[in-house]
């Protein structure tokens, strides 16, 4: 892995990067994907500098309460107000609409964190609202707030590189479905519609878990009772469902047999017990 020259994002209260060079990367291999994985980055991650200091002028503004000292959005205007320079004052640190910037602000920006209009119009209200939070709230609050922003990026890197590997077990599962997995066992069905078969001792229920075309031709994932499933010939479009297959990890019929099969506990069964 090769170090890039600059963190991706430079400190604004806190004195170090939070972000070491190449940080995604590093996330990534961590979960046990390839350093050099293609990974999207997630929506809840700022793209650049300039989103980013939005972002985090927003958690400031959301922050209120008794960690700003600012209960109410009232409060917070004011204050900005009174911080603001005059229309006839000139601050060497003020880039020149600090005060348009907290006129331009409303209420609902100021109580809920959700700067509005076009990006550089948010860009120069997020600047303000930095500004005007670094003179007036306590800087070891400032730093928890950014540390916390640090920390959420991470996390959704984190997310992200989790939710890409277990898509990659999917896929490869769908391909090349194992003759076992967590105590389920593979056999062949022995029907057209059957695309793979588990079978497995599910809490004291032979069971068949399967994948199969249904009437429609769209795949589908059920449970059935080996009992039901031997009735009915192995047949499953005509076999009465013990239950359905879900997942939160992944779309698509492999995934919710793939994550059904991971779920309970169960027993191996002998291969003429089926």
């Amino acid at each position: 892995m090769l170090p890039t020259a600059e963190p991706p994002f430079d400190p604004i209260f806190v004195e170090e990067p939070l972000l070491i060079p190449n940080y995604k990367q590093t996330i990534i291999s961590k979960v046990g994907l390839p350093f050099y994985a293609d990974v999207d980055r997630p929506d809840k991650v700022p793209a650049d500098e300039r989103e980013r200091t939005i972002d985090l002028a927003e958690r400031i503004l959301r922050a209120g309460g008794v960690r700003t000292g600012f209960g109410h959005h009232e409060e917070v205007r004011t204050s900005m107000e009174s911080w603001a320079p005059d229309a006839d004052e000139e601050y060497d640190s003020d880039p020149g609409y600090w005060r348009s910037s907290v006129l331009l602000m409303s209420p609902q920006e100021m109580n809920f964190g959700q700067l509005n209009g076009e990006p550089e119009e948010k860009h120069k209200k997020a600047k303000t609202v930095l500004a005007w939070a670094e003179d007036c709230i306590d800087t070891d609050v400032l730093q928890e707030i950014e540390q916390s922003q640090a920390e959420d990026i991470k996390q959704a890197w984190r997310d992200a590189a989790e939710a890409e590997l277990t898509q990659r077990e999917i896929d490869q599962f769908a391909e090349d479905p194992p003759d076992k997995l967590d105590g389920w066992r593979k056999f062949d069905a022995n029907h057209d519609a059957v695309e793979v078969a588990y079978v497995a001792d599910n809490h004291g229920t032979p069971s068949v878990a399967a994948v199969f075309e249904g009437a429609d031709s769209e795949l589908e994932a059920l449970e059935f009772t080996l009992e039901e499933w031997k009735e009915n010939d192995g047949n499953p479009r005509e076999a009465r469902p013990n239950r359905h297959c879900v997942t939160t990890d992944g779309d698509g019929t492999y995934a919710r047999l793939r994550s059904h099969l991971l779920t309970f506990e169960v027993e191996p069964m002998e291969r003429l017990e089926v």
